[in-house]
């Protein structure tokens, strides 16, 4: 199956930009869309439009990351920021959305944890193919 249109959702940690390095990094062979996006949770007792700066701030610092690694392999990237109540509904609808083949999903080896819940939500319930991407260190 080719995969055209990757969806890979970052928290700004570099586990979330070691994927987005690979991906960018092989991009030119596979020819494929990449979708970038950050999803800041807000709580059910605030509204979903509120500003909250310190989240809007390490959501535009970790999408100028994401951009300047997708400068550095020449490719194209589509970034964007996503308001929302849970992180894997946005990411799962985003994908919808974007009619995504694949979602290429980070996670941090956690003791006696094979997914985060995130990243177990999406792999059950996700409508296309996810990749998962495992930090050992």
């Amino acid at each position: 199956m080719a995969y055209r249109n990757i969806l890979i959702p970052t928290d700004g940690t570099q586990t979330s930009e070691n994927i987005i390095e690979f991906i960018c990094s092989i991009q030119k062979v596979m020819k494929a869309q990449i979708n970038v996006v950050y999803v800041v949770e807000v709580p059910r007792n605030l509204p979903l439009g509120i500003p909250i700066p310190e989240k809007a701030d390490l959501a535009r610092e970790a999408v100028e990351r994401v951009k300047a690694i997708a400068e550095k392999h020449d490719v194209q990237v589509n970034t964007s920021i996503i308001y929302a109540r849970t992180m894997d509904d946005s990411i799962m609808s985003t994908a919808e959305e974007l009619k995504c083949d694949v979602i290429a999903i980070a996670q941090d080896n956690q003791k006696l944890r094979f997914f985060s819940n995130n990243a177990s939500n999406i792999y059950q319930r996700a409508k296309c193919s996810v990749w998962l991407f495992n930090n050992k260190s």
